[in-house]
């Protein structure tokens, strides 16, 4: 039996994906000259075909956590679960998930968007999962950041 792939992020300078790419341009439309959108500027019904591979993140706290609001259902069939409702700390990550926290966390502090290469298997039922991800935080006063819309690209899951 050939040993699993082992957890591994990849910081990428832009996203690399059509569809990653057309989400964050529409990001940019909605930001405008401030610092990030509002969540209320996301329009649904305007990235209809990016849907099924977003993911929607409320940041709770001070010292910040990360509940999953939504989770797209390309997500869910890539992932092999839907995690809505749970916070990151609480999914099957396998040992990268406090880097996943720090990244999501990198976005809040620096009101800034990240792309990140991402795999690793899950412990629980040692499904494969490789993507690409675009973080791009929303703030409902501008500055403060308290969601993040996450946009993948699932490349492996098996």
């Amino acid at each position: 039996m050939t040993a699993a792939p082992q957890g591994m992020i990849e910081d990428v300078p832009a996203p690399t994906y059509p569809s990653l790419r057309k989400l964050h341009a529409y990001w940019l439309a909605k930001k405008g000259d401030r610092a990030a959108p509002p969540r209320s500027a996301i329009q649904p019904d305007e990235i209809v075909a990016l849907l099924p591979n977003v993911a929607l993140i409320d940041v709770v706290g001070n010292i910040p956590r990360f509940r999953f609001r939504l989770f797209g259902t390309g997500l869910v069939k890539a992932y092999g679960q839907d995690i809505t409702g749970k916070f990151a700390d609480e999914v099957d990550l396998d040992t990268i998930g406090p880097d996943i926290i720090a990244q999501f966390t990198k976005v809040v502090r620096e009101c800034q968007p990240a792309v990140a290469r991402i795999r690793f298997t899950k412990t629980g039922d040692h499904r494969y999962v490789q993507y690409e991800r675009l973080a791009l935080p929303l703030a409902e006063t501008g500055t403060t950041v308290n969601m993040i819309l996450l946009g993948y690209v699932p490349e492996k899951a098996f």
